[in-house]
């Protein structure tokens, strides 16, 4: 027990003093401080999907021309889902050369064109993701280059990860501070960091029965960190 004691004033000291350093805190003003952490977990309820053509050929005005028409297929495919036009946005368009080469690896007058076009889809209603690439696919889409799911308000997730964050703070310190034999005084200072949402692992909804391309939303975990800073009597 007496060794037990002896680590906890340890490590009481140990935290005053890192409180202290650089702060312009004097060692008359010991403070304790601590990182409490608060999580909460949503299943989402939006997806973000980024679809694209690429096309190819000899002729730059006609490889530009043939990926518009299978764009705009692409488009009109998504909005007959029931995706808003202002939910479609085109993110990316770019042409390149390739060089041709004879038989003897030599560059010729010849170069192949490349045309990219690519939109990003916010889909509100995320069971209608499979079905809505089977859409984009079958109009002429050839790449799917990335699927994000995200939460449209989660303002009372994060207030509840603050909430837990902040019980969490406070229980240690009361621990560390009754373990060193002092007493916990008013709070001296609080910064927040709350880093995007991560995938949590958990299950999530389906997606749904009836679509074409199988898809899982799973949950997404919002944390919070609160690195707090109390006075010590």
């Amino acid at each position: 027990m007496a060794r037990r004691a002896s680590w906890f004033a340890a490590l009481a000291a140990a935290l005053v003093l890192a409180g202290c350093a650089g702060t312009g805190i004097t060692p008359s003003q010991r403070t304790l401080s601590v990182t409490g952490t608060g999580s909460a977990f949503l299943v989402p309820d939006i997806v973000m999907v980024t679809l694209g053509v690429q096309t190819q050929g000899t002729s730059i005005g006609d490889t530009v021309a043939t990926n518009n028409r299978t764009a705009e297929r692409i488009i009109q495919a998504v909005q007959a889902a029931g995706v808003a036009a202002e939910d479609v946005q085109t993110t990316y368009f770019s042409v390149s050369t390739q060089p041709k080469y004879d038989e003897f690896g030599n560059p010729t007058s010849e170069v192949t064109y490349w045309v990219d076009n690519t939109v990003t889809v916010t889909l509100r209603d995320i069971t209608q993701l499979g079905g809505l690439l089977e859409s984009a696919l079958a109009s002429g889409a050839n790449s799917v280059q990335g699927i994000n799911y995200t939460v449209d308000d989660p303002g009372e997730a994060m207030a509840q990860a603050r909430t837990e964050a902040m019980a969490d703070a406070g229980h240690q310190a009361e621990q560390l501070a009754a373990g060193a034999g002092l007493t916990l005084g008013e709070i001296v200072s609080v910064s927040e960091s709350s880093p995007g949402p991560v995938f949590s692992g958990r299950g999530g909804g389906g997606a749904g029965a009836d679509q074409n391309v199988p898809t899982a939303p799973g949950t997404l975990e919002y944390q919070v960190q609160l690195f707090i800073s109390y006075a010590l009597r």
